[in-house]
């Protein structure tokens, strides 16, 4: 028969004397009647603890449960007893008993581990304690070895990580060269005890997180300092942070927390409570609760682009996943990250905070800078170090998904502009991102200044490259999605509501895609494109605007973002023109509506040929010859539906290639459900290139809005007197009935050559035929008199 000996123990760790113990076999429930004493002499069940609490009796080979009662408490223990008389181990013949006792010793928590005396535990020993801390429940079954070579009475009462010497993980190169550290306990009188498991789970090495605990459920332990010393000693290794009991947290205090190159830090996921609170408050654009910027990396790019294998000159291997970040006050993000490759980003929970941001170190270090001169003959980023042909030195391999959370007010303080964001991106190719819903949280992203003579011009490289974003739904943020200098950026599915300035948003990109986005009520902009633009496509969308979105400067207390009249739908502007390349933007499958006073605006200004087709507007006028650069256009099947009556003047929809050769409308709908005022016009069409012929094709539109006297109103609107004139072509248009289709004649009075037009199969809607009139006398006076995109919104 095995003898055992066990001692009762309460939740604080202090010896029960004379528990009243009973011995129950598992096989059929009965107490046990063969328990024997340590002399061999028959043992009753139940029998009673000895004064310093132990529990020591033999049993036949078999499962029992063991059942420790006192006055405070009821205990169970299952066991197994063994009737083999010896065992063959490393260090000889031994006793089953004697080999048992020096590997394994079960007790209630660390804390009672400490006050043991060191010859207590033998050497090699293994210790389960059910907790750490005696005060807390967390029951962790924290294992112990005992390491009688690390004893030091110096450092009792201590804990620290000390690299091991014979235990290494083969499978991990990077730990190999990184050392295995160990984590290492001293009791009070120095006896050392040792933590041999590689991944690390955070209770089970002293972590307190006993935040919310305190009686205004704020106060908590700091351990700032230990999760600095774990995180630097534990790279490459999984660091578990379990779901704590409700409202509690791991505190870290004021600290900003340092990351490198390895971390991985883990927890239960976003509705679980794998909580960590700072007190630090990360306000500033680059800053966050957690930082990474390594002294390898500073040292790296100190002078520009490092010589020989640039990816040395990058942090790796980045993890945080299923964890709850919470400021206690505000962040901009959980977590920044400078110069670094392969980060995973998932499942994670912010308070009071925004996500995960991105820099590079020629950013910090100011080698990069839009303080130079402007000039279109250089680029910013590549004197400031960057590869000109080759995106080989940028943040890659970033994946991010299923973010919740984020901040509790638009700024840090109002007016600051010191806003949150789920996710920023600067100077980083291969990314994805997905599911994220962040309150007061944007996505935005940089890959160089679009403007021009700042690297803006698109023989330029873009440094923000080859992304995949889906399913983004942001809410009361400083725009919601945009980025400078992308290419080959695909945006799927997303969302704005609420946010300041302009909610979805490609400056200076190139190749990129919006599809399936829906943005309400945006303080600017609900779609815009900026600076330079080539092959960039806008499908599958819908916009919309009501009152509210004119307050919002107001409500978020910013003075930014001018004007914010909260009336575009789709604006593109500060265009330039760049003599190597032509510029494009497509808008494909959509709707804007308009539901505040007045009208909405779609506008494009210079340099872009703009294809537009099968969009919805409702109750938004449109101006695509707003500057004397307008590109080609081509709109096909377009509806304008206007259920408010216009003023006199007001131009619904007006296009015009003022600095091309073609344009052409075919199909589509200008309707009315109202009388509108005879001088309201439903479709201006105007050339006004300088040199050659424009040649503007209107065919197949249906006019139907009642009262107006002319429908569709052309002019070749040069007042320098240019020949030959601008040439309209209208085919097989239906208007509205007793309406005249109108030839402005300006460049004629201005003494160049009359406007040329071809009118076939044209009719009114009681199909009387409908042929085009010369404006003879009023034509420059009736076209400055017209009212236009922004000003035809506007009430007179």
């Amino acid at each position: 028969m095995e003898l055992k000996t066990f001692f009762a123990q309460g939740t604080d760790g202090r010896v029960i004397p004379h528990a009243r113990v009973t011995v129950y076999s598992l096989e059929d429930g009965d107490p046990l009647a063969t328990l024997r004493d340590a002399a061999g002499d028959p043992l009753d069940n139940p029998f009673s603890a000895g004064d310093d609490g132990q529990i020591q009796f033999a049993a036949p080979n078999g499962h029992y449960r063991i059942e420790v009662r006192s006055e405070d408490s009821h205990q169970r223990l299952n066991t197994q007893f063994f009737d083999q008389g010896e065992v063959h181990s490393a260090s000889g013949q031994q006793s089953l008993t004697e080999a048992l006792d020096q590997r394994l010793l079960a007790i209630d928590s660390v804390d009672t581990l400490r006050r043991w005396p060191a010859h207590r535990v033998p050497d090699g020993c293994a210790v389960i304690c059910r907790r750490f801390h005696h005060d807390l429940a967390d029951e962790v079954d924290v294992e112990l070895k005992r390491c009688v070579a690390r004893d030091d009475p110096s450092r009792a009462g201590q804990r620290a990580w000390l690299a091991g010497d014979a235990e290494r993980d083969e499978r991990d190169e990077r730990d190999e060269r990184a050392g295995h550290h160990h984590f290492t306990l001293w009791a009070d009188d120095g006896a050392a005890y040792q933590h041999c498991s590689h991944d690390v789970h955070l209770l089970k090495v002293g972590f307190r997180a006993d935040y919310g605990l305190g009686d205004d459920g704020r106060a908590g332990t700091d351990e700032s300092a230990w999760l600095q010393e774990t995180l630097d000693k534990t790279p490459y290794r999984t660091k578990y942070l379990p779901s704590l009991p409700a409202g509690r947290g791991l505190y870290v205090g004021k600290q900003r927390i340092r990351l490198c190159s390895g971390t991985r830090i883990i927890g239960d996921g976003a509705l679980a409570n794998s909580r960590i609170v700072s007190d630090y408050v990360g306000a500033s654009f680059r800053d966050g609760l957690f930082w990474l910027r390594e002294p390898h990396v500073v040292a790296a790019w100190a002078e520009g682009r490092p010589a020989g294998d640039v990816d040395l000159g990058f942090s790796h291997d980045i993890e945080l996943r299923g964890l709850t970040f919470e400021a206690s006050d505000f962040a901009s993000a959980a977590a920044t990250l400078v110069c670094v490759r392969g980060v995973d980003y998932h499942d994670n929970h912010h308070v009071r905070c925004g996500g995960i941001k991105f820099f590079h170190e020629l950013e910090l270090n100011r080698r990069y800078s839009l303080a130079r001169e402007d000039d279109p003959t250089t680029d910013n980023a590549v004197i400031a170090g960057f590869d000109p042909d080759t995106p080989d030195d940028l943040n890659q391999g970033i994946r991010i998904s299923h973010l919740t959370g984020g901040a509790d007010r638009y700024s840090y303080t109002p007016g600051d502009g010191k806003a949150a964001v789920a996710v920023r991106l600067n100077f980083v190719s291969d990314f994805s991102i997905a599911h994220v819903r962040m309150d007061y949280c944007n996505i935005s992203g940089w890959g160089g200044s679009a403007r021009p003579g700042k690297g803006g011009e698109l023989r330029w490289m873009r440094r923000l490259r080859d992304g995949y974003i889906s399913d983004v739904h942001c809410t009361r943020s400083n725009g919601a999605i945009y980025f400078n200098n992308a290419h080959n950026v695909k945006i799927f599915g997303c969302s704005a509501r609420d946010v300041s300035d302009t909610a979805f948003d490609f400056e200076g990109c190139t190749y990129c895609l919006f599809d399936g986005i829906h943005s309400v009520n945006a303080g600017n902009f609900g779609i815009s494109i900026f600076y330079a633009t080539r092959g960039n496509v806008i499908k599958n969308f819908h916009a919309r605007q009501t009152a509210e979105a004119a307050r919002l400067r107001e409500r978020y207390a910013t003075k930014r973002f001018k004007p914010g009249l909260g009336k575009t739908l789709f604006r593109r502007l500060a265009g330039f023109e760049d003599p190597d390349f032509e510029q494009d933007v497509v808008l494909d499958t959509g709707s804007f509506v308009y539901e505040g006073e007045g009208f909405g605006l779609v506008a494009v200004d210079s340099w872009v040929n703009v294809t537009y087709r099968n969009v919805n507007h409702h109750n938004v006028v449109m101006d695509l010859r707003a500057h004397s650069n307008a590109r080609e256009q081509c709109l096909q099947e377009n509806r304008f539906t206007f259920t408010k009556p216009a003023s006199d003047g007001d131009t619904l929809v007006a296009i015009g290639p003022n600095g091309a050769s073609y344009a052409r409308w075919q199909g589509g709908v200008i309707e009315s459900t109202v009388e509108q005022p005879p001088g309201v016009i439903p479709l201006l069409a105007q050339a006004r290139a300088y040199g050659g012929v424009t040649i503007v094709d209107i065919i197949e539109c249906r006019i139907d809005v009642p009262g107006v006297d002319t429908s569709i109103l052309i002019g070749d609107a040069r007042r320098s007197g240019r020949s030959p004139g601008h040439a309209f072509r209208l085919h097989g248009n239906l208007v509205t009935a007793g309406s005249r289709l109108v030839a402005l004649n300006i460049n004629q009075r201005s003494g160049g050559a009359a406007l040329q037009w071809e009118a076939l199969n044209n009719r009114d809607l009681s199909f009387s035929p409908v042929d085009v009139e010369t404006d003879q006398n009023e034509g420059i006076e009736r076209y400055r008199g017209l009212r236009v995109g922004l000003k035809a919104t506007r009430p007179r």
